[in-house]
């Protein structure tokens, strides 16, 4: 009864486009329907009759498939446009190009921007929790007034990114190389800097006292700033 059931899902989910999201709703369907089968047929239904009111319990599976394909071609196919105030939570937004975009009071909570091309783009004042943004290009872009907890910026180019007054609390920066960057107000706590290199950032009204340094390399001022604000720099090179 499983492949019955994964050829019904097939012919459901055959019509749209295969991205990451669409796939995890299927992976998660599939199991709940397995899980609802089974029970079915542990409560003395019989195949045809367990088999046909699993499929009924899922409601209109079509309707949430056509929203999280629509809201992902959308902001694939534009540049330079505005998406402020927009709810685009848990979106696949992998390898997207959006230069100058404006992404402001968004709730992004989730969403995937892997691989993508954001440069000068402006996400302020939006929640940007656990969003991905590994190996993204984000140079210029302003990160002002987020929340950014659990995010993720493996392998990003951060060359004059903007993250004034965010919180970065707890947040993974590790083997980063910021170039510009502007730290004004943020906030640090528990913040990993390991093995990052600091070059001409801008850094006023910071706290990083319980940020981690550790095998960092920085310049000569960044190193006086830091200090200033009581940052524990031990094994810190200075360049």
């Amino acid at each position: 009864m499983n492949d019955k059931i994964n050829k019904y899902l097939e012919q459901v989910f055959s019509p749209y486009e295969d991205t990451d999201s669409v796939k995890e709703l299927r992976e998660e369907l599939m199991t709940d329907l397995q899980e609802k089968y089974s029970e079915l047929r542990s409560q003395g239904c019989d195949e045809e009759t367990a088999y046909h009111q699993t499929i009924a319990s899922v409601g209109n599976v079509s309707e949430i498939i056509e929203s999280i394909a629509e809201k992902t071609k959308t902001v694939k196919q534009m540049s330079q446009r505005d998406f402020s105030q927009t709810d685009l939570r848990n979106s696949d937004l992998k390898g997207v190009t959006v230069h100058d975009g404006k992404f402001n009071e968004s709730d992004m909570r989730g969403s995937d921007f892997s691989g993508s091309d954001l440069r000068n783009s402006s996400f302020r004042a939006s929640d940007l929790s656990d969003v991905i943004f590994d190996g993204s290009d984000l140079s210029g872009a302003k990160l002002s007034m987020c929340a950014l907890k659990g995010a993720s910026f493996i392998n990003c180019l951060l060359n004059g990114t903007d993250f004034s007054h965010s919180d970065l609390s707890g947040v993974c920066l590790d083997n980063l190389t910021f170039d510009g960057t502007i730290f004004n107000c943020s906030s640090f706590i528990g913040t990993s800097f390991k093995n990052a290199v600091f070059r001409n950032v801008f850094i006023k009204h910071a706290d990083f006292k319980k940020a981690v340094f550790d095998g960092a390399t920085m310049d000569k001022l960044t190193y006086a700033v830091l200090k200033g604000s009581r940052a524990n720099l031990a094994g810190v090179t200075v360049i």
